[in-house]
Order: structure tokens, then sequence, then C-alpha cells
């Protein structure tokens, strides 16, 4: 809800030039047209204040932009207005308020005795001001600084010489958050937002336009409270299929057929295996055909086969998924040695989802079929099974998947430390040979200098 202030604006709008024709020796309108114009042309112009929120006094609203000079000289100089929801409060920042061209007309309503309603325009309204931001939170001080009207305890003379000052000094903060603009969000829970999604424009009604967006088809979304899982894939995701993105949907179903879960990098690697490769959406469109999306749980960002359920199979526990965060990747230096390029000089061409080399991101999903580890392999035969899928472990107890997350992170650092020494043992050589080379030019400048004369094949020596 918002308080509107209407000021006229000093360069209202002039009235338009009207064509005349002579017609029997009188002047008229040359049309009914120039005639509706020339009505329309008498309306002059405001601009438009935007206060958010419901505005009880008019002055003090006007006040809080600034005042009727401020108003003033943003209409005419094009200058900029600041809103003071507090005035009082010294501590308050003000908001900035936008300029925006608009068409807009005001219109005065009066209401009739017969219930219904009498509209006259009074002006159109060609410039508006109005906030985009959020208003900052108020940190309100005590007593002393009266809540926030004096910024100073006293006066300057005794804030300058320390007298009658006591007490811990006020420091406000500078701000709250760093997001200051509305966002759009889109919370399952809102039942507000389910019921005013509005639907999607396709085509132009009373055109042949063809459809104005391509629809876009969702991939099935599994979470670990829901009942039964999807069997069928969304409708209209096999026909939005081209002829090389079927041979894409081919090549899943063998991977599907083999094991029914599947992150996307292990799927994309045997896939190139195959001499398959596509980019990201057709790997997306293809999965969705084949497959749905499990979201939370033992199973979070694996696609399962359409009309599994891992819940009921106790073999799924081999193709949990396990969120394995490198402890060196936590700390402050990991950061300083990467900007440094001090931490790991080889490069990696591809996200390793087999544990082969450390892990280059903070959190790294992995498969526990996909670990190349022995150690890691013998935990997963030896656990026991649990009777009941849990959400939180999935079929393994917890005292396995602590073992498995401590083993990788001992092998996380013992593969950092084997590549640093690789990297070391490659460089060895080059700074040998480069630090004999800088010694051999140091000896032979403090050394006389050797002058040989090619022709008679005499060296001469000059001290």
């Amino acid at each position: 809800m918002g308080a509107s202030l209407l000021n006229p604006s000093p360069d209202s709008h002039t009235p338009r030039g009207d064509r005349y024709a002579m017609e029997s020796g009188a002047v008229s309108p040359q049309s009914s047209q120039d005639a509706e114009d020339a009505e329309d042309a008498k309306l002059g112009s405001v601009t438009l204040v935007e206060v958010p929120g419901r505005a009880n006094d008019i002055e003090e609203a006007v006040a809080a932009v600034g005042g009727p000079k401020a108003v003033t000289d943003a209409i005419v100089n094009k200058g900029k207005l600041r809103l003071r929801l507090c005035r009082r409060y010294q501590f308050q920042a003000p908001l900035p308020m936008k300029r925006h061209r608009t068409s807009d007309l005001l219109v005065k309503a009066r209401k009739k005795e017969d219930g219904t309603w009498d509209y006259e325009a009074i002006a159109w309204v060609p410039t508006s001001f109005r906030t985009e931001v959020l208003a900052d939170f108020l940190f309100v001080p005590g007593s002393e600084l009266k809540h926030g009207e004096h910024s100073i305890i006293g006066s300057i003379e005794q804030e300058i010489s320390g007298e009658g000052v006591s007490g811990a000094p006020y420091m406000p903060p500078a701000y709250f958050t760093r997001v200051d603009t509305p966002q759009a969000y889109d919370f399952e829970e809102n039942s507000f937002l389910k019921r005013q999604r509005n639907p999607e424009v396709k085509a132009i009604a009373g055109t042949s336009e063809a459809k104005l967006y391509r629809d876009w088809v969702g991939v099935h979304i599994m979470k670990f409270n829901n009942k039964e899982p999807p069997t069928k894939p969304p409708e209209g995701a096999k026909d939005s299929l081209r002829e090389d993105e079927k041979q894409i949907v081919a090549g899943l179903e063998k991977l599907f057929a083999e094991r029914p879960l599947w992150l996307r990098g292990p799927a994309e690697e045997r896939l190139k295996e195959m001499g398959l490769s596509a980019n990201v959406s057709t790997m997306q469109k293809s999965f969705i055909c084949v497959s749905y999306l499990w979201s939370d749980g033992p199973w979070r960002q694996v696609y399962i086969r359409l009309g599994f359920d891992p819940r009921t199979d106790p073999g799924t526990r081999f193709m949990q998924v396990i969120d394995f965060r490198d402890r060196l990747l936590k700390e402050r230096r990991a950061y300083f040695e990467r900007v440094q390029g001090t931490m790991d000089q080889q490069p990696v061409q591809a996200l390793d989802c087999h544990f082969r080399t450390p892990p280059v991101n903070r959190s790294q999903l992995y498969q526990y079929l996909d670990i190349e580890d022995e150690v890691v392999q013998q935990i997963l035969q030896s656990s026991e099974v649990l009777k009941e899928c849990s959400f939180k472990t999935g079929w393994l107890p917890q005292q396995t998947l602590d073992a498995i997350r401590e083993r990788m992170a001992v092998k996380a650092e013992l593969l950092r430390r084997s590549r640093q020494h690789a990297l070391q043992d490659a460089t060895t050589p080059a700074v040998a040979n480069e630090a004999a080379s800088s010694q051999k030019k140091k000896r032979d400048a403090q050394a006389p200098e050797a002058l040989k004369d090619e022709a008679s094949g005499t060296r001469w020596w000059t001290c």
C-alpha cells in the first residue's frame, strides 16, 4: 500500500495547436478526432511521488521526501529525492527514490446517490518517483541519545573536551544485510503463490503467430517422504526429442538397465565410453525420458530409473551418495594458496567421480559404488544392513558412514601429498639447471674477460 503525493509540474503540458478549416465562413474543428485532442490538451500534468505506506499526515509525508523545495528541484533540475521514514532518527540511511517515465492519468471519482460512480479526468502523470529498495532495520539507541533524535550526548564542547561523557560509546552497525532489493522467491509451502501463478502465454489470440515460448518439460522430482515414485516420463518429454537426442536416450536406457541409480557425472562418463556425448540441455531432456531425480536423503541429486524405489531394495546401499567435504578446502589458507597458484599446479581436466584425485570443490558428491578404494569397499561389504531405510543414513548405520568419511579424508591428504611430491620431482632438474646457469654467469662476470681471435686462433686476456 502506498500513498501518492501529486504536485503540479512546472513544465506542465502546453495545449497542442489545433488545425482548423474554413467552412461557410466559420472556424470549426477539422475532425472529431481533433476535437478530442483539443479536449485532452486542456489537461495539465502532475508529478507523482509514491510513499510506501499510508500517509495520515500529508505535511509530514512531504517533509519526509525533503519538502516542496526538494520536490520542485527534482522535477525542474532532474534532481534526486530521498525518503526518510523517520526524520527524527539521526542514524537511519535515507531511501533513494528513482525517477520513472509514466503515462498514467489522474482521475477524480464521485459516488452518486444511486450507487454509481462519476469520473472526471484531472491531469496526466508523465513522471513518478518511487522507492525500489528495502528500508534497513532500525537499531535504536538508548535514552541518553533520546532514542535517536540526537547523534551526540550533551553538546559539541562536551564531546570534544570529554566532560560529562560517561558509559560506552554508541556505535551503530553499518548495515544489517547486503541485499537491499526485493528478491523473487518460490517457497513451496506458500499456497498463495500456487493460486496466483498465471498460465504461460503460448500463442497470440486472433493471429496466426506461432508459440511465443518453447514448452519446457520439467523432470519428475522425488523426495524421501513421497509415497510412490513416478512410472512414466512427463507428458510431452519424448515428443520434444530430436533424432540425434534419441541416441542419447537409448544409451541411457542401457545404463539404467545395468544399474537403476546414476549420478550425472558417472553417467556422462559411461556415455563417452560408448561414443556418445551431448550438451547440458540434451542430457537434461534425455534424463527426463528414462528417469526421475531424487532431491534429498541418501540419494540426493541421483537419477533413478522410472518406477524403481530405492527405499524398498537394500542393495541400493552401494549406490547411496556421500557429500564429501575436504578438510583442507574448509581452511582459509586453501583460498590464498589457490589464488597464489601454490596449492595445486597440475590441471584437472574433468570432475573426478571415482576419487582418484583429491577433490577440487568444497562439496563433492560420490556414489559409494564408484569410489575406487579397497578400504571403502571393504567397509561397505562388511557393514550391517538396517531393517528400515533411514532418511539420514539410508540402509547403512551411522558408524559405517563415519568410517568411510574418515577414510576418504585420509586418502585425500595422501593423494594431495603424492601430487605435490611428484610436482617437486618434476621441477627439481629444471631448478638445478637454472641455478647452475646463474652461478656460471656470475663467475664469468667476476673473472677477466676472455677475448678470442677466431682468425688467428689465439686467446687474449685483458685485466
